[in-house]
């Protein structure tokens, strides 16, 4: 399986590259750092055998928010099978709704240990 991870933060790409391989080491961690690049990066992988399956997508990032980032992957059919993973440090129940209107399956809040983010990936994958 393949997922991709998009945030602002390398540190926090890092972080959350390293508790996948945790969780499972068969799955292959892309990763972009912000919204523009992630929409580069997929619009780069020509086989959509090679897309990722999972797309966990930062709600708070500068330029292109994890809003825009959404509808822009949503705006192309050819992700319509991505499953999108929006996060953010606090989920505000408002948004939510809203994500989930343009398409986002799922939210996590960000962990605050290692230990727990590995066990919020268990649920999800």
């Amino acid at each position: 399986m393949i997922i991709l991870c998009i945030d602002n933060d390398p540190e926090d790409i890092d972080f959350f590259c390293d508790a996948v391989k945790e969780v499972d080491r068969s799955i292959i961690c892309l990763s972009a750092t912000g919204g523009q690049g992630a929409l580069d990066l997929l619009a780069s992988i020509q086989d959509v055998n090679e897309l990722p399956a999972y797309i966990f997508l930062d709600i708070n990032m500068p330029v292109m928010n994890g809003k825009e980032t959404l509808e822009q992957i949503r705006k192309n059919d050819r992700y319509h099978s991505v499953q999108i993973v929006m996060l953010s440090t606090g989920l505000n129940p408002k948004h939510s709704g809203e994500y989930k209107q343009l398409g986002a399956n799922h939210f996590m809040a960000k962990a605050n240990s290692f230990r727990d983010l590995c066990e919020k990936l268990k649920t999800i994958f």
